[in-house]
């Protein structure tokens, strides 16, 4: 049974145990603008200790659920207010993630995202808010997250995007990413280093023209996973599709040698 407390919350420690998907929306329309659109089945094999600092008991109580179905081996610790939320950052062992939401109390909006990683800095940041513009998302993630989620994403791409965010990649929705704003590498070297190793590896595969299906298998990733980490690759390399992209594999001296 799960326990809750009178806001602020109290930090609440789940561990999880079944598989599943607690979300129930189902709008193709919208899953067809995210980056993810797969369905998601039996993510969670890695455990990732992840901290939600949210108000919103409903919202709180969702996720909880969520984790709980869909990545049974991580666990979820719940607190309701920016200070609770430092307080359990501070505190050992370390969170794989942290997510906070951008109008809770005590964040003030961006402002909290700036304490929360100037005191942390090796946080893997993720920024959860009710309503947002493609400006507020392009700010935080200049500021420092890793992450953006809209609570109206569909459970199985919130899954999908914390398992890319704890692996040291980023997400935004497709939604609200500003494609014409992003600089460009300005060199090989600097797009090189940009990757994450998965990214890498993601890469090194997809210059071999294997599909993203194929892709997940050998790396033993859900496909939704894949799609992900594609983007990204797509979005730090500054290419448009997968042509340029193996291209790119090839001049940085990236690309998996063909069989």
């Amino acid at each position: 049974m799960r326990q809750w407390h009178q806001t602020p919350l109290e930090p609440v420690q789940s561990t999880a145990t079944t598989t599943g998907c607690c979300f129930r929306r189902k709008d193709p329309d919208l899953c067809g603008r995210l980056y993810a659109t797969a369905l998601l089945r039996g993510v969670g094999e890695e455990s990732i200790r992840i901290l939600l600092a949210d108000d919103h008991p409903i919202f709180a109580e969702a996720l909880q659920t969520l984790i709980e179905r869909s990545m049974p081996a991580s666990s979820l610790t719940i607190v309701g207010d920016l200070a609770a939320a430092h307080r359990a950052l501070a505190a050992a062992p370390r969170y794989d993630l942290a997510i906070l939401d951008l109008h809770m109390p005590g964040a003030n909006g961006f402002d909290g995202i700036e304490r929360t990683l100037a005191r942390f800095p090796d946080t893997k940041l993720v920024v959860i808010s009710g309503a947002a513009s493609a400006a507020d998302v392009s700010r935080a993630i200049g500021l420092g997250a890793k992450g953006f989620l809209p609570k109206t994403l569909p459970g199985k791409v919130i899954t999908a995007a914390l398992q890319v965010v704890a692996s040291g990649g980023t997400y935004v929705p497709a939604d609200y990413a500003q494609p014409g704003r992003a600089s460009p590498p300005r060199n090989a070297e600097e797009a090189a280093s940009g990757l994450t190793p998965r990214e890498t590896e993601v890469l090194a595969l997809l210059s071999t023209g294997q599909s993203n299906k194929e892709i997940g298998r050998a790396l033993d990733l859900q496909e939704v996973t894949v799609k992900l980490h594609v983007r990204n690759v797509f979005r730090k390399l500054g290419v448009r599709n997968r042509v340029e992209a193996t291209n790119a594999a090839v001049r940085l001296n990236l690309a998996a040698p063909r069989r």
